[in-house]
């Protein structure tokens, strides 16, 4: 592929989402989405149950775009929420004397700052293996120069630089399993995010962040949630109750298996929107 298109993937509870991007002066433009549904219930809130099953459906869709657009070797993918942790850090600079500060500084900074919160996360986490968290994103809530917040420390200089992060990380076997599921189609991950982190940078710009706003992205396993207040967002969440449990209720309820429970669910609320 072209080093302007991107490939990336939404691989939900219900279904995978492959999307191509192509960046055009700065801006990136959706040039072909493609969704496929899983067979079977290969997924439970968020966390791959069955490898195999969602590796053949992430090929099939893979498959299909490349008959369309090339090979594809590498992807990025949004991860759901499922047992999510966050934590929050800061980290300071000192910069008396020194140059202006770069991006690359600044990157710094920011990593020192995640390092820390991934620090604080272990020290509460039970000494385990399977307590082992990765950090799948951060966001910036403050820059400071000097003690004052400030916008952008780049191509600043003053005595102190320092930032403020709230950084998010899954249990390994979250992060593990989409990577093992990728490898079987034969696809790298190429950059991994929170689909809450992704969300909130398309549907709420900084400009609105000044506003006490909840996003909640409710899908079939989990529904992810982002806060946003004093023009940064200051808090993620996610909790294991989505769509799922509907299409539970309605098996429960009607004895009928979860696919047909499903169909039937689906079919109610096209109805409903018809009738809205």
């Amino acid at each position: 592929m072209e080093q302007s298109k991107i490939f990336a993937l939404d691989i939900g509870t219900r279904s995978v989402v492959g999307i191509i991007l192509q960046e055009l002066e700065g801006k990136y433009e959706v040039i072909d989405v493609l969704s496929i549904e899983h067979k079977e219930r290969a997924m439970l809130d968020g966390q791959i149950h069955d490898v195999v099953a969602v590796s053949e459906v992430i090929q099939d869709v893979k498959m299909q775009l490349e008959r369309k657009h090339g090979s594809l070797k590498r992807v990025c993918v949004a991860a759901a929420g499922r047992a999510l942790k966050t934590e929050s850090a800061s980290a300071v600079l000192p910069i008396k004397g020194k140059p202006e500060l770069t991006k690359e500084d600044v990157l710094h900074l920011e990593l020192s700052a995640v390092q820390q919160a991934q620090s604080t996360a272990a020290e509460q986490a039970q000494e385990s293996k399977s307590h082992h968290y990765y950090c799948v994103g951060y966001s910036v809530l403050y820059y400071r120069l000097d003690g004052e917040d400030i916008g952008n420390l780049i191509d600043q200089q003053g005595n102190e630089a320092s930032v403020d992060i709230i950084a998010t990380f899954l249990p390994r076997v979250v992060v593990e399993s989409l990577i093992s599921a990728l490898k079987r189609a034969d696809l790298e991950m190429e950059a991994l995010t929170l689909e809450p982190i992704a969300a909130i940078n398309v549907l709420i710009p900084p400009s609105m962040r000044r506003l006490n706003v909840a996003l909640v992205d409710i899908g079939a396993g989990t529904s992810d949630i982002a806060i946003t207040d004093a023009g940064t967002v200051i808090a993620y969440g996610m909790v294991p109750v989505a769509g799922d449990e509907i299409t539970e209720a309605l098996s429960d309820q009607f004895l009928l298996d979860f696919p047909l429970a499903e169909k039937d669910k689906k079919r109610t609320y096209c109805k409903w929107q018809y009738l809205y």
